[in-house]
């Protein structure tokens, strides 16, 4: 049997008992955390599981997922994947390969940036469509995730960008101010009204509704997204503005 677990998006009190019971009964425990930065303590996780979990890497589940799945052939293998594991994750591709090797297969949800956002008072029935903003490397600068921004604005529907894992608002704003210059679709700019949010769903959460020009001047750490609203039921928009109001408030305390 091959177990997927979500570990959920705050620590590792966030997986659920019916993700500790499969772990326990497991003959093996990985963990991948390479698709997104979870803020727990495998230790911790381990002794709570009796037994230790082995992390894997990007090539192991990718390159090389044909012999990760036919190790769960007669034997009951758990994979722990940080929030949930076919939300903002995917690895529907690691059941394909269960499927085709007749390895039967559980998938255990969690909680996901994809319902957390609900914290900022926007409704999630009224997101489009959602992207990752990609860190730009030498030869390597992607802007597809840009589209989504087209797309979302021209329908009224609030954008979700997922930032890398270690990008903070700041830069994920600066990426998209740079491809906005160069493509000048107006999907946001110095004035546009955004959420940042660090940490949501957990204790740490931080959000922030602000113009870009402000939110430049304060970043907000990793694990981060940022969400450009579209139109607005009047309980989203009372709800931003409140947003706003605790920020000044806090400001000169």
């Amino acid at each position: 049997m091959l177990y997927i677990i979500g570990l959920g998006i705050g620590d590792e009190s966030d997986i659920s008992q019916r993700g500790l019971d499969a772990c326990r009964k497991a003959d093996e425990v990985c963990a991948e955390l390479y698709t997104a930065r979870w803020q727990g303590d495998l230790r911790k996780l381990g002794k709570a599981i009796g037994k230790g979990i082995k992390v894997l890497e990007r090539q192991d589940l990718e390159d090389r997922s044909e012999k990760f799945v036919k190790g769960a052939k007669g034997k009951d293998v758990a994979l722990l994947v940080p929030g949930d594991p076919l939300s903002a994750t995917t690895h529907i591709n690691l059941l394909m390969e269960a499927r085709h090797e007749k390895i039967p297969f559980t998938v255990i949800h969690s909680s996901s940036i994809m319902t957390a956002i609900a914290e900022t008072g926007l409704n999630i029935y009224n997101f489009g469509k959602t992207a990752t903003v990609v860190r730009p490397q030498e030869g390597y600068a992607p802007t597809s995730f840009y589209e989504a921004g087209i797309i979302n604005k021209r329908s009224g529907m609030h954008t979700l960008f997922l930032l890398d894992v270690d990008m903070d608002t700041r830069l994920g704003l600066e990426i998209l101010l740079e491809i906005e210059k160069k493509r000048k679709r107006g999907v946001l700019g110095p004035d546009t009204n955004v959420v940042a949010a660090s940490g949501i769903g957990t204790r740490k959460s931080i959000i922030r509704y602000d113009k870009v020009r402000n939110l430049l001047k304060q970043p907000l750490r990793p694990p981060a997204v940022l969400i450009i609203p579209g139109r607005r039921h009047f309980v989203e928009r009372e709800w931003l503005d409140s947003l706003k109001e605790r920020i000044r408030f806090s400001e000169h305390m």
